[in-house]
């Protein structure tokens, strides 16, 4: 039990938007989206066009701007640092694509260092609040995962971890997964 007199840490999210530990997570966490992004780009003009294209050879050197970025990142607030900034709760989320209505918007979140992409699914009675998390780098071989929130203001996720910690306890703790959304306000 603490003291009265020590004060707790306060979270990365409680803290000033103008803080520095909190803009260096910020940036930890949208270098790793970026660097995410341009290896997925890169995957998928060379699966399409071919390595020795034009445009595979832009989302090349695109990936090599990121790597390079990521490592002034490293060099600047340390590997440790950037770890702890990978792994607190999500601070930012990159939208791709133009404002159009016609076309949809991509939703990025870092959730443990990984890029997930967020996409909102049509809720149902049961479930009026359910979002699909679809890993981006590297894709996840057995599918997305699915979070919901229930009409009983319970929770829900179908990822392994989840599922693991309900299985056979009594108490459950939420999954890196619902964890991630909580912390944006999302679910």
């Amino acid at each position: 039990m603490p003291q009265p007199w020590q004060r707790q840490p306060r979270s990365l999210l409680d803290r000033d938007p103008s803080d520095p530990a909190r803009l260096a997570a910020e940036l930890a966490q949208r270098g790793r989206m970026i660097l995410d992004v341009a290896t997925a780009d890169l995957e998928a003009a060379e699966a399409t066009l071919g390595a020795f294209h034009p445009t595979s050879w832009h989302f090349r050197t695109a990936l090599h701007e990121a790597i390079r970025s990521w490592d002034r990142l490293r060099a600047e607030y340390g590997s440790a640092a950037l770890e702890a900034a990978l792994n607190a709760p999500p601070l930012t989320v990159l939208t791709l694509g133009p404002p159009d209505e016609q076309v949809p918007r991509v939703t990025l979140i870092p959730i443990a260092g990984q890029t997930y992409r967020a996409q909102q699914v049509a809720g149902t009675p049961l479930a009026p609040i359910q979002w699909r998390l679809t890993r981006l780098n590297p894709p996840l071989d057995h599918g997305p995962y699915y979070v919901c929130r229930l009409h009983d203001d319970s929770t829900q996720c179908d990822c392994a971890e989840w599922t693991y910690h309900i299985d056979g306890t009594e108490r459950i703790t939420p999954c890196k997964h619902l964890a991630a959304l909580s912390a944006l306000g999302w679910i």
